[in-house]
């Protein structure tokens, strides 16, 4: 099936998103770890988090990078399904980690459920705000129709 673009498509910044979810990833790691060694684990506990969420950050960004240009109001699928295969990849190589390391196990899988939740909101807010950039409902009438 062939598709046509329409001046109207844009690329989503899956850069920008994969950066600000990494970013996040990375804080929300951080203070896992600095939380785990308060309640007598390690850091490494947080490391652990971080090798557990990169992965899933990557997949998804690298899938939306190759995917062509589309009207701003069909990006939430993509991203949706993006954010599903990031807690799919995550969560599997957390319980792998888990079996095989055994991290401290309430700091280790909230953090990493905390990861999740920053990049979802990432995820969504991304889409919305380029929904509303793009927008032909914000546009004036004349040029929403064409009319000049």
């Amino acid at each position: 099936m062939m598709t046509h673009s329409t001046p109207n498509d844009v690329k989503l910044p899956a850069v920008r998103i994969g950066m600000l979810g990494f970013v996040g990833c990375v804080l929300a790691a951080a203070i896992g770890g600095m939380l785990s060694t308060q309640r007598d684990g390690s850091l490494n506990d947080g490391l652990w988090t971080l090798v557990a969420t990169i992965p899933g950050v990557l997949i998804p960004m690298f899938i939306l990078m190759i995917m062509p240009a589309k009207q701003p109001g069909q990006w939430g699928v993509p991203v949706v399904a993006g954010t599903m295969i990031r807690a799919l990849v995550t969560l599997t190589i957390g319980l792998a980690i888990y079996m095989l390391i055994g991290p401290a196990k309430v700091v280790f899988f909230l953090t990493m459920l905390a990861a999740l939740m920053i990049t979802l909101v990432i995820d969504v807010a991304s889409v919305l705000t380029l929904i509303q950039k793009h927008s032909t409902s914000m546009m004036p009438v004349a040029d929403a129709e064409g009319i000049s």
